[in-house]
């Protein structure tokens, strides 16, 4: 009897031992998981925060940041490099254009993905009175690659688009704001140039200067890549100028045609007075560095682009996909090969023509901006000029909306 009594004890004990483990068990789950939430709601309160102050932030007035140096070597990343701030009007300028992209594109949330909400927001550069384009198949967005839908409206925050058969603007947008044109500066370069230049002059020699390259390395422009005492053609100097944005180039045909760059720079402005632009555009330097007496508008750079056009050796640079320069290194023996990116990258889309010239742009306050020259497949002539977008490829995507959207197609 005793050991029936014994054994039911220990039953007993080893079940009660196993109830008291099962309710510490439960305790600290129930403990652990009011800790977890409580931590979850702190960490959410905290990005809500974090989040509410970017916007915020953005919505303030901005503050001037330093003026990038570069001008379109890599563009793309120079972009992603510098905070791109809401634009504001001084008269009739814009200064340190655009909010910043991650909020003014709405479709990318704080972790990079898509938003369910479509709208956009209020005071950007992409709200509803945007243009609206035809959509572009194989898109290039921070966000959401390839996603079509989102070229559907003009991301620059300026624009024109000019019939040259015509002669009238067909539709714009903000073409009449004096901005920095950046290196859409070279096309009057190039434009300038050609009253110095002929044909018997493109095998003429020129001997870059170790003051042409410190003025490169000082200001970390885009170059060619000379180096002090090469010797190189004057058709490097122009085809330099415009495929790579060679600064180096841009300085060494000023100094050829007239001596120096500030001689070549007065040409440059008289130019802008046959061209009855010089209220508007004014310029201070060959490379399109940025300088607040450096500028004009959208409608002037298609006036510009459109003269240049009209010149068949100022169309032959400005349409070169591809060049090799006459002087060789190490690495490219076979001479140095410069392409012009915006029309190799934008070749393959399409565009109901064809893009045939361009040029593009970029400092810190033009944002990217580019001018272009189209045929559409009637044979009507159009020039595109765009500025402020955040990224080279988004200025293409532009390009390509506007084209398809507003040239006629029969």
């Amino acid at each position: 009897m005793k050991e029936k009594k014994s054994g039911l004890v220990i039953f007993l004990t080893i079940m009660a031992v196993v109830v008291g483990l099962a309710l510490v068990a439960l305790v600290s789950f129930i403990v652990f998981r009011i800790y977890k939430d409580e931590k979850a709601a702190k960490e959410s309160a905290t990005t809500e925060t974090v989040l509410s102050a970017d916007i915020e932030e953005v919505e303030e007035p901005a503050t001037p940041a330093e003026p990038a140096t570069a001008t379109d070597a890599d563009a793309d990343e120079m972009a992603r490099g510098y905070k791109l701030y809401k634009f504001e009007r001084d008269g009739n300028s814009i200064h340190l254009p655009q909010a910043d992209p991650t909020l003014a594109m709405n479709d990318a949330n704080v972790d990079g993905e898509t938003s369910e909400n479509d709208e956009v927001p209020k005071g950007s550069s992409w709200d509803k009175n945007s243009l609206v384009l035809s959509p572009v198949e194989g898109s290039t967005n921070y966000a959401s690659p390839g996603d079509a839908s989102k070229t559907g409206m003009l991301t620059s925050s300026y624009m024109i688009l000019v019939d040259l058969d015509e002669d009238r603007t067909v539709v714009e947008r903000d073409a009449d704001v004096v901005v920095s044109p950046a290196s859409m500066t070279k096309v009057l370069t190039l434009l300038t140039a050609r009253d110095h230049i002929d044909e018997s002059n493109l095998d003429d020699k020129f001997t870059i200067t170790a003051e042409i390259c410190e003025y490169v390395n000082k200001n970390n422009a885009s170059a060619v890549g000379f180096q002090p005492d090469d010797e190189v053609t004057v058709s490097d100097l122009l085809y330099g100028t415009i495929l790579c944005s060679g600064a180096d180039a841009a300085l060494g045909l000023a100094e050829y045609c007239c001596g120096s760059e500030e001689a070549f720079v007065e040409e440059m402005n008289k130019k802008c007075e046959e061209l009855e632009i010089s209220d508007t555009a004014h310029f201070t330097n060959v490379v399109g560095m940025y300088d607040p007496d450096l500028h004009c508008t959208m409608r002037d750079m298609a006036i510009i682009m459109s003269v240049a056009v009209q010149d068949d050796m100022c169309l032959d640079i400005l349409s070169k996909h591809t060049y090799l320069t006459s002087i060789t290194t190490e690495d490219w023996p076979d001479g140095i090969e410069i392409s012009n990116w915006f029309l190799r990258r934008i070749e393959d889309k399409y565009t109901d023509g064809e893009v045939v010239a361009a040029k593009t742009g970029f400092v810190n306050e033009s944002g990217c901006c580019a001018v272009s020259y189209y045929v559409s497949n009637n044979g009507k002539r159009y020039i595109c000029v765009t500025g402020n977008a955040f990224s080279t490829w988004r200025s293409i995507y532009d390009h390509v909306g506007v084209y398809r959207s507003y040239t006629q197609k029969d």
